[in-house]
């Protein structure tokens, strides 16, 4: 148990992110919490790090504690901006959710940061769906983030479109665990958020306590084949082309596909895999 806190406190230094107990308990890498209580004792007689009465940290990271409360009030006017543009986008029936991303999720953003948002659309409309948001972002009053920009401070970043019928994240690592886990949805239509952590329900091997996955309840249906799907994949077919055409010459290391994007500009997972394992090389005194 305490190697486990141990390395949950190490990998959330990584983004300078003290944690709370609760956090703790949470994040918890590797290991399903069944006894609180056991957690709470294993912490409260460890010298493997230190606290300042709400925060956790390694040794002599005392400083983070104070960066996480500038962060959460930075965040707060990115969070209000992300709500506000999940209640213009709403009015497009092809979504079926938003979620904020990364940084924004955990209220961990730099006064400079974008603000990173899923979308989920239904079946065979996302490219379609993403025009849409496109052409309409100005005239809804959205400031979106564009391609090379470098003051993208509380500018939206569409960074991640994924369709109903597929939501699983791959590929499977420490890093996309959290980043599943991390969501927070501030639109949901049928409950897609229960279905897209039930699709993600591999992140049980490294966060088991995040997600409470085992919890949530979705009801499969099959889909029903009706004339208008054909038209819809067509056009969705159409715009996919279009968009991808357009996109192409500047690519880097997006993923993108007629079901899924991913249009994050850096691949972090192997970075922030590297430096994990750093930091567990030079474990704290326990």
């Amino acid at each position: 148990m305490l190697t486990a806190i141990l390395k949950t406190l190490v990998y959330s230094d990584i983004f300078d992110y003290p944690l709370t107990l609760e956090e703790i308990e949470k994040y918890l890498i590797g290991v399903r919490v069944r006894d609180k209580a056991r957690v709470e004792k294993v912490i409260a007689d460890s010298k493997g790090f230190d606290t300042d009465g709400k925060f956790y940290f390694l040794k002599g990271r005392e400083k983070i504690a104070e960066l996480r409360k500038k962060r959460a009030e930075w965040s707060k006017k990115k969070l209000e901006i992300a709500k506000r543009t999940a209640e213009k986008l709403k009015i497009i029936p092809m979504i079926k959710m938003i979620g904020i991303t990364g940084a924004l999720s955990m209220e961990n953003c730099k006064e400079e940061d974008d603000i990173d948002l899923l979308i989920i659309t239904g079946a065979d409309c996302l490219w379609l769906t993403r025009l849409l948001i496109i052409l309409f972002s100005s005239l809804l009053g959205i400031k979106r983030r564009k391609p090379k920009e470098e003051i993208v401070r509380n500018k939206i970043c569409f960074n991640l479109f994924l369709e109903e019928n597929h939501l699983e994240i791959k590929p499977e690592n420490l890093f996309l665990a959290h980043e599943v886990c991390q969501v927070k949805p501030i639109f949901d239509r049928d409950n897609i958020y229960g279905k897209f952590l039930n699709e993600n329900r591999w992140v049980n091997k490294y966060l088991p306590n995040a997600a409470g996955i085992s919890k949530v309840k979705y009801q499969k249906s099959k889909p029903k084949f009706k004339a208008k799907n054909l038209f819809l994949y067509f056009f969705n077919l159409i715009a996919f082309y279009l968009q991808y055409l357009y996109m192409k010459p500047k690519m880097t290391i997006e993923r993108v596909n007629l079901h899924q994007a991913f249009f994050h500009p850096k691949d972090l997972s192997n970075k922030i895999q590297k430096e994990f394992e750093s930091g567990l090389l030079f474990p704290q005194p326990l």
